[in-house]
């Protein structure tokens, strides 16, 4: 019974240390700046992260789905949305056009070392995390089928 608590108290500490760890990951920002996730807490207004690719259809969908209705959502309820492109540097110059032709009111961010993506144990995209306005994580979902947005939004809202 000791040796199981040991390997949970273990493993609930590498968990802590990882989620610490993405606080501290330095990621690009659109125009070539640079960011980490600690500085998306600002006290005030909860975030979505994001995490997408430019060949990911599920991801489009998602995104684009979000970005029709971000304007009135943030008219009810104020939140930032972080989009954290995955690709890596081949794909970068057409994941930063994609961000600019396709998505205003976003924060795009890219991670193409995928160093966040491994922090915080994204495996698969489209994947979203919504904080609240102190950093907590509230609510996560994998995947997208059309009326996931509106669950996300409802989070948001129940904050």
């Amino acid at each position: 019974m000791k040796k199981i608590i040991s390997i949970l108290m273990v493993a609930a500490l590498c968990t802590l240390a990882q989620a610490q760890d993405a606080g501290k990951v330095v990621l690009q920002t659109l125009n070539g700046g640079k960011v980490t996730p600690q500085e998306w807490v600002d006290g005030e207004t909860p975030y979505v992260v994001s995490f997408w690719f430019v060949t990911c259809k599920f991801c489009l969908e998602e995104m684009d789905a979000i970005c029709d209705e971000l304007d009135r959502w943030q008219a009810e309820r104020p939140f930032r949305f972080i989009a954290v492109c995955t690709d890596d540097t081949r794909s970068l110059s057409k994941a930063k056009a994609m961000a600019l032709s396709r998505w205003e009111g976003f924060q795009h961010v890219f991670d193409v070392n995928k160093e966040l993506c491994r922090a915080m144990k994204v495996t698969s995209c489209p994947y979203v995390f919504l904080y609240d306005k102190n950093g907590k994580l509230a609510y996560s979902h994998m995947g997208y089928s059309p009326g996931d947005e509106d669950v996300l939004f409802q989070k948001i809202k129940d904050l």
